[in-house]
């Protein structure tokens, strides 16, 4: 364990290292210089001297040296951050970049997934699944081809995203070989670790490789509908396993399907707002939300209500869930006709994601208790977020407002948590009611927090009127 330790320790002093001189030498004259003489120093130079860097590292580790391998990774994928840095830095960003760049992180990545899964001999299990694998890079594949006949070069959100996740997956992967091999005791969390997490995680990187391909092909307007779609989806698929299953277990996986469509109902209004959108597009945002917050939602809350130990009789569960429902769908036609005038990036009421988390979650977290207590505790959640949706309190944009508040660096590795503590909420009982909890903390925060003070809106309408 000490040295499992040791070794995350050390990637994590290279990254801190790496950090500071980059940041010190673009901001230094003489650095700059000295960068833009030197052609390996560039971006483009740095992206090439990594096209090698992953083969080095898969035959460390095809030969045992699983730890320098690890140490030989880390550092070269690093250095993806470092030129990023310098691009900015000392104005060196060229069109070659945008494509040169998540070339060469293919090429580091793709050689340490194939070693992992295809080299039984020299690994253990679990490994990633070869089907998942060979999926994943040939879209990828395709998604870096598509800069050659696509206007948009540069990587997008889902490309960062997936690149950072896929190195997790690989460093995580590693490590457990590098404990294996060198018969030490595990890292506590990577004891946790199984072939379905595995899966789960693959899987994950792959969903994010298509959604990168697929909006680097479709027209831009097309962005915003393509994520409401997403999120009414997955409002059908958690409202079926909600209704098709009758244990705990199954509950959650329905609330993570309505988690997933938050996420993809946090970008459509931004991809709206930034592209543009279809003439129709507000209204199937409304349905994709009144199908995910309200009907999945309020179908989880019902069969909470109705199913373990301590049910409560089905017509109170039924007027509760469909009491729910209808506040969602008030909330949502309200925010068409607010009847409050409030500034822009100002909610009149709790907005239905968060209602639908808190409801939600309140239900798995009571659920599993599975105490009469309990079970009226989730109904009294239920009538508490609903009230707060169809309240007159202002909340503050958390799309618009909070969200873009936070450093984008933050932001990528805010989203790969989530993935990962969501793959081992799938499997592990443990870390779902971690998960389920931590929403009802999230829910109850932003419940809090977010409410919009006087000052502040009066502050947001002053910034809107000087802009008129």
């Amino acid at each position: 364990m000490i040295q499992t330790l040791l070794l995350i320790l050390a990637i994590l002093a290279i990254l801190g290292i790496e950090r500071c001189l980059t940041t010190w030498g673009i901001k230094t004259p003489g650095c700059q210089q000295f960068i833009r003489r030197h052609f390996f120093l560039h971006p483009n130079g740095i992206s090439i001297l990594r096209f090698p860097q992953g083969l080095i590292a898969i035959l460390f580790a095809y030969y045992g040296f699983w730890g320098t391998a690890i140490l030989w990774f880390s550092f070269w994928m690093i250095t993806d951050l470092t030129d990023g840095t310098i691009a900015r830095g000392c104005d060196l960003m060229t069109p070659a970049g945008a494509w040169l760049d998540p070339l060469a992180d293919k090429f580091m990545s793709f050689p340490a997934l194939l070693f992992l899964s295809f080299a039984t001999q020299h690994t253990i299990a679990p490994r990633p699944a070869i089907f998942w694998v060979i999926l994943y890079c040939i879209l990828d594949t395709i998604g870096q081809c598509s800069r050659f006949f696509c206007q948009k070069k540069a990587a997008n959100s889902f490309g960062k995203v997936k690149t950072a996740l896929i190195t997790v997956l690989i460093a995580i992967l590693a490590l457990y070989q590098f404990c294996a091999y060198e018969k030490l005791a595990s890292f506590p969390p990577l004891t946790q670790l199984n072939q379905q997490i595995v899966d789960y995680m693959m899987i994950a990187c792959t969903i994010l490789a298509f959604l990168s391909l697929y909006c680097k092909v479709i027209p831009n307007n097309f962005y915003a509908n393509s994520l409401t779609m997403l999120n009414f989806l997955c409002g059908l698929t958690a409202t079926w396993i909600a209704w098709t299953h009758d244990t705990p277990t199954y509950f959650i996986l329905a609330f993570v399907v309505i988690f997933l469509g938050q996420f993809f109902d946090l970008f459509d209004g931004k991809m709206a707002r930034k592209f543009g959108s279809t003439p129709r597009g507000a209204m199937y945002d409304d349905i994709a939300d009144g199908t995910n917050f309200g009907l999945a939602c309020s179908s989880i809350v019902y069969r909470t209500l109705t199913c373990g130990d301590a049910p409560i009789p089905w017509y109170i569960a039924a007027a509760l869930a469909i009491f729910f429902f209808g506040c969602v769908i008030y909330r949502l036609l309200r925010f068409l006709a607010p009847t409050i005038k409030l500034p822009t990036g100002i909610f009149q009421g709790l907005p239905s994601p968060a209602g639908a988390l808190l409801a939600g979650s309140g239900a798995i977290c009571t659920a599993q208790l599975n105490t009469t207590w309990s079970t009226w505790l989730n109904a009294v959640i239920c009538v508490l977020a609903g009230c707060l949706m169809i309240s007159n309190l202002p909340y503050r944009h958390f799309g618009r407002d909070l969200w873009p508040s936070v450093p984008k660096s933050l932001r990528a590795l805010l989203q790969i948590i989530v993935i990962f503590v969501t793959c081992f909420a799938l499997v592990r009982r443990g870390w779902s009611d971690a998960f389920t909890l931590l929403c009802v903390v999230f829910s109850i925060a932003y419940a809090v927090i977010g409410l919009a003070t006087k000052k502040y809106i009066q502050k947001l309408e002053t910034e809107q009127e000087s802009q008129q």
